[in-house]
């Protein structure tokens, strides 16, 4: 019975990226290296130009030093995973978020699942216009928290903060990172297919909500069926639960909510109106953390103590992002992701518009495991796809909507994107379980993606 389980055990997740990142390297030997020439002014490629360039294989040492090179790359995003543990553990020794969890789970009681529903549509919202693509990674500690004190599990929590934001933001109508500039490169207007996408948007956000209840009744039947199952969770619950009979917060402990939210809410409008990125996140994050562990009475060095403690309980989630990026720098410095797109669009010219729209769509969803960044894969693929288009009677609307599509759906997949690989080890989710339990999911967006394009092309959209 014993070599039955080991049998069966899932690979680390260290142990499957690096994998992953050697396969990168093997294929370096085998796929021809190749570029396609980029406008220094815009930073697209330019249709027609790919050219096969001296190969550079990545060998053994390229493998090992793929992964320094990822530290440094993503430096800025384990700052900001580094600086979110250590608020979130400061904030925690304030005694605030367990008042504050308690009074939540007091306000809810009965209304469980509504509260997953609510604010998994208002994190599509969000998602819908960029504003929580690389933010969530800091909601994900809040959600899981939410999850447990409701009775819940991790997974609820990571899925109420991430599926729900990027249920809108993959299918964005007012996403200008991804959806904007594609148009823009299409010729379109920004705002080009505002209300079908609006339409797409409901849809997407009302598959995964049914997905994850559906998740929710089996655990609720049946623990042991959690991603996370721990035998220690249910009474974690009812501790929570006898927590919200009498949970009062002291002034401090308002005070250092106060602080939270008016942190995020910083972020939020950062975002929206000063461009702000990762950098600017992290240290909203050090300064939210070391204020409250100040009014909340922690003292400097405790402040400290706990600060550093926790960003030492996320070293596993930071180091994830560094694998995951190394999977990336394989196949830039082995020179093999414009090879890969120029091949992947090559059939789409030579069959009818309506498969040729199918297989754009196809074709994204597999580049999109090689160039993770939505703006990235849009100035990559779409000065290529749109002439490809205009060639084979494919509406520049559906060359978008494929593009699009196909970016999004599999961000909540792909082990190349270093927030998905963030977020679930912020949730202590390993990566192998969590796609067996998404691909259903997956499946199900790629034909709706599939049918998607096909009615848009038939009834020229």
């Amino acid at each position: 019975m014993a070599v039955q389980n080991k049998a069966l055990k899932l690979p680390h997740t260290f142990a499957l990226m690096f994998v992953l990142t050697a396969v990168m390297a093997a294929l370096t030997w085998i796929i021809p290296a190749g570029v396609y020439d980029v406008d220094p002014q815009t930073k697209r490629v330019i249709a027609d130009s790919y050219h096969q360039v001296a190969s550079n294989p990545q060998g053994l040492w390229d493998i090992f030093n793929a992964v320094t090179k990822g530290m440094i790359q993503s430096a800025v995003m384990m700052s900001m995973v580094f600086f979110i543990g250590g608020a979130v553990e400061v904030i925690e020794q304030t005694g605030t978020i367990r008042a504050g969890m308690g009074r939540i789970v007091g306000m809810l009681k009965g209304k469980e699942i509504w509260a997953v529903v609510v604010i998994m549509i208002v994190m599509s919202i969000g998602g819908a216009v960029g504003v929580f693509a690389n933010p969530v990674i800091a909601l994900i500690p809040v959600g899981v928290l939410l999850a447990k004190s409701l009775g819940y599990d991790a997974v609820v929590g990571f899925a109420m903060m991430y599926l729900g934001s990027y249920a809108g933001f993959n299918v964005g109508w007012a996403n200008m990172f991804t959806v904007g500039i594609a148009n823009e490169i299409a010729g379109l207007p920004i705002t080009s297919g505002f209300n079908i996408r609006v339409v797409l948007h409901i849809l997407n956000i009302t598959l995964t909500i049914a997905f994850v209840l559906i998740y929710i009744r089996r655990i609720g039947k049946d623990p042991t069926k959690s991603l996370v199952y721990d035998p220690n969770a249910p009474a974690q619950a009812e501790d929570l639960g006898a927590l919200a009979a009498n949970a009062k917060m002291t002034w401090r402990q308002s005070v250092c909510a106060l602080i939270v939210a008016l942190s995020f809410g910083f972020i939020i409008y950062g975002s929206l109106n000063w461009k702000w990125g990762i950098s600017h996140y992290s240290t909203v994050f050090l300064i939210m953390g070391l204020t409250s562990g100040f009014v909340g009475g922690l003292g400097l060095n405790q402040t400290f103590k706990a600060f550093t403690k926790g960003m030492s309980g996320l070293t596993y989630a930071a180091f994830v992002i560094v694998f995951a990026r190394a999977i990336s720098v394989v196949m830039t410095d082995g020179k093999i992701i414009h090879t890969i797109v120029y091949y992947l669009s090559m059939p789409i010219g030579k069959v009818s518009a309506v498969v040729g729209a199918n297989l754009m769509f196809l074709a994204n969803v597999i580049i999109n495991f090689f160039i993770p960044s939505g703006s990235g894969q849009a100035v990559t693929v779409m000065p290529i796809m749109v002439p490809v288009a205009d060639l084979s009677n494919i509406s520049r609307q559906v060359a978008v909507q494929a593009f699009q599509f196909g970016d999004g759906f599999t961000n909540c997949f792909i082990p190349t994107s270093g927030v998905l690989m963030g977020v679930l080890g912020l949730a202590g989710i390993a990566y192998g379980k969590y796609v067996r339990w998404f691909l259903p999911m997956l499946l199900l967006q790629i034909l709706m993606g599939c049918a998607t394009v096909t009615l848009m092309q038939i009834f020229g959209w």
